[in-house]
């Protein structure tokens, strides 16, 4: 099972639009870098915006939304923005 990924191609834009979309889920990443830890799900991150990369971390999943999503399924919807937006994941 996966806690973490890693993403390349990551624009500003990019990280907007994946912010926009994890906020629709209740998941709201502040800044660049960080802790997040709403609805059940936990994890870091951090964008590096010069290198144009995305690091997640420490994926957890507990209740409720352990009810509905593992690590790897929230990590794959991570993925399924990061790629709609034009990025791509790189580990």
């Amino acid at each position: 099972m996966a806690n973490s990924a890693q993403y390349s191609g990551i624009s500003p834009d990019v990280y907007n639009a994946l912010k926009s979309k994890l906020a629709g889920f209740g998941i709201n990443l502040e800044g660049n870098t960080g802790k997040v830890s709403e609805k059940g799900v936990s994890a870091e991150y951090n964008f590096d915006e010069a290198n144009k990369t995305l690091v997640i971390n420490n994926v957890n999943v507990s209740f409720p939304a352990s009810m509905m999503f593992s690590p790897d399924k929230i990590l794959g919807m991570i993925s399924e923005a990061v790629t709609k937006a034009g990025g791509q994941q790189t580990a």
